[in-house]
């Protein structure tokens, strides 16, 4: 295995170089790898038993940065308490992922460099909370359940999950189970293109018939609606990445253009190597969806199908505002699932945005960020949805 990008396969004629060109005697930037190959093909295996239908993808972000303690740590809680409600109540194993949004490029971008140092503390924190001395011992999941949850609904609802939870665990440790697969848990990480088109830290494999490249900067590649374009460098630089790669269809999105995205992504016909996520709005998702679920089925690719009920239809905000409408989003995530439901196939993930805040009512500041960071959840909000989405998938 090589870690120098100056062999990398190029994207073609005429397509924005992957890599940007030193000047000469120039020193690139210093960007050691963040994920290890291993684990990139630990999470595409991993989708891929969620495109087969036997895992549900639960993908979260604070859309913010830069990266804090509270942020990051508020992030892995809520997906924490959300697969936990999952893996229960709808008896699914769940694949949670964390997005580093501050390596996109919207209007919170920032530089590569900025960009890749953020994501490496991200990245470390997020390694830490969930090891062995971290928050992801299941045997504390009562702990998770803060005061401010144990007042709302979903709180009580949470608290009665973890009492059942540690009963289970109790017996389990009366018998004499092993309990140390409770104690720690995985949480991948994904991001977008970094500005510039700037690829990250790759590794390259020439064994075997093919030879593999990922991008080790994270564990998936992620392409939003604005970078979705047929002729955009971004696809052609998932085109040549190992790593799973996840795409976000809106109303506008054509079924033969879904095809055919999902078709240069996934050559080969690999379960899991394409995730595609929706976000319509629920006043178009049960018209929009179907056609497209249809044609990628009928193409012979195993995706997986994932909803971004955040962003279909939010209010509009106002006054660095940034609104969400729990109804809308809740409307969405079932639109989605009926649509699935009546095409029998997998709603096999979920994308959301928590403010990682424990007490923010349904209209959330911007903080400095700004709207264009787009609606977010709270936590108390992110729990009731899992126990939403939990009952309309096990109905």
């Amino acid at each position: 295995m090589t870690n120098e990008p100056s062999d990398l396969p190029g994207p073609g004629p005429g397509a924005t170089p992957l890599i940007r060109p030193y000047e000469v005697g120039a020193t690139p930037p210093a960007q050691v790898p963040l994920v290890l190959p291993d684990e990139v093909d630990d999470l595409s295996t991993l989708m891929a038993t969620a495109a087969r239908g036997e895992a549900f993808v639960l993908q979260g972000s604070t859309c913010a940065q830069p990266f804090t303690d509270r942020r990051v740590g508020g992030l892995v809680r809520t997906l924490l308490q959300m697969s936990v409600i999952l893996t229960h109540a709808a008896r699914v194993p769940v694949v949670k992922i964390a997005r580093l949004a501050a390596r996109h490029t919207g209007p919170c971008s920032v530089g590569p460099g900025r960009a890749h140092a953020d994501a490496a503390v991200a990245m470390n924190m997020i390694r830490a909370v969930t090891g062995e001395h971290g928050i992801a011992d299941v045997r504390q999941v009562q702990g998770w359940n803060r005061e401010f949850v144990r007042d709302t609904p979903g709180g009580s609802r949470f608290e009665a999950l973890s009492a059942e939870i540690d009963r289970g665990l109790r017996f389990m440790a009366a018998w004499g189970a092993d309990d140390r697969p409770l104690r720690t848990t995985k949480v991948f990480a994904s991001h977008e293109p970094l500005p510039g088109h700037v690829m990250p830290h790759m590794a390259r494999e020439e064994s075997g018939d093919e030879p593999q490249l990922w991008a080790l900067s994270a564990h998936q590649f992620r392409i939003g609606e604005r970078a979705r374009q047929p002729d955009d460098a971004h696809l052609a630089q998932a085109e040549l990445l190992a790593n799973p790669v996840c795409l976000t269809i809106g109303p506008t999105t054509a079924p033969e253009e879904a095809v055919e995205y999902v078709r240069r992504l996934d050559p080969h016909v690999r379960p899991g190597r394409v995730t595609l996520i929706s976000r319509m709005g629920g006043d178009r998702v049960r018209d929009v969806l179907p056609p497209i679920v249809e044609k990628v089925t009928a193409s012979g690719h195993q995706v997986v199908w994932s909803c971004d009920p955040m962003h279909g239809r939010p209010h509009e905000p106002t006054a660095g505002i940034t609104a969400c409408s729990f109804s809308r989003v809740v409307d969405e995530v079932r639109g989605y699932i009926d649509v699935h439901r009546a095409l029998g196939t997998h709603p096999g993930g979920m994308y959301f945005e928590t403010t990682g805040a424990q007490d923010k009512s349904d209209t959330e500041r911007g903080g400095g960020f700004g709207a264009e960071c787009g609606p977010r959840l709270n936590e108390q909000q992110s729990v009731e949805l899992a126990f939403l989405m939990a009952e309309m998938l096990r109905s």
